[in-house]
């Protein structure tokens, strides 16, 4: 019998809302490289490509079918790489780990899903050394799918997990609401 791994693709974005400055722009590629000791050099730079305002790091997550566990292999880089961004750029100053999930299960079966993953990876960061104080989890359910939940293709890709600033330099970066209408886990 074969166990089947439900892929959740990691799209790693942060999203540009809320009032900033001109001189205050979000952190970019160059910013990743940014440290709070010596300088990284090119090959300890986080490889976590800025395209906008998204993250997106090498990889993806993979968790077992319906569940938060982490299966497969490539995880733990994929994580470290977030890990290693957010070392490389203390201008971040809080990230919200966001859950999703398809329609395929009721609405509080895939709410709670999504947040369980959402604080799987929290917990990987903090046993990993990321500060608590820097990380939020939430949970989204099946409310803010990216593809068409009418076939298995799509239905894979809304499984996922994403990141967003919410703070940068320790002020709001999202507007007033840190968790965007979601539901925090802890």
């Amino acid at each position: 019998m074969c166990c089947m791994l439900t892929a959740c693709t990691i799209e790693a974005s942060m999203s540009a809302g809320g009032a900033r400055s001109p001189d205050e722009p979000p952190p970019t590629e160059a910013a990743a490289g940014e440290t709070a000791g010596p300088e990284a050099s090119p090959a300890n730079k986080a490889r976590v490509r800025v395209n906008g305002a998204k993250l997106d790091p090498k990889g993806d997550l993979a968790f077992e079918p319906d569940s938060a566990a982490f299966a497969g292999t490539g995880n733990e880089a994929v994580l470290g790489e977030i890990r290693a961004y957010l070392e490389q750029t203390p201008r971040v100053t809080r990230l919200r780990i966001e859950g999703h999930t398809n329609n395929v299960r009721p609405a509080e079966q895939s709410l709670q899903l999504s947040g369980e993953r959402a604080l799987a990876v929290k917990r990987w960061l903090l046993q990993n050394g990321v500060q608590e104080s820097r990380l939020l989890a939430v949970g989204y359910g099946d409310t803010q799918p990216i593809a068409s939940n009418g076939d298995p293709a799509g239905q894979a890709k809304n499984e996922r997990v994403a990141f967003r600033i919410v703070e940068l330099d320790g002020k709001p970066y999202l507007g007033a609401d840190p968790l965007a209408g979601g539901t925090e886990f802890h």
